[in-house]
């Protein structure tokens, strides 16, 4: 499966091990307690491709 970002396709897993917050461009951790988001619906299998994508990692868990 791909996920269309800002013009970017990025491969997804259904289950992946980052998870992006849509609205604020942040990525977490699956061991982050906000990884389940309301708005993280973007799902990246390496941290290389969340930041490729555009997002930062998250303050709490450093992605």
């Amino acid at each position: 499966m791909c996920v269309l970002l800002s013009g970017l396709a990025v491969a997804a897993v259904a289950a992946g091990p980052y998870h992006g917050n849509v609205q604020s461009r942040i990525y977490h951790n699956s061991s982050c307690r906000y990884y389940f988001c309301k708005r993280c619906t973007a799902v990246f299998a390496t941290a290389r491709a969340a930041r490729a994508a555009g997002y930062r990692p998250c303050r709490v868990c450093g992605g």
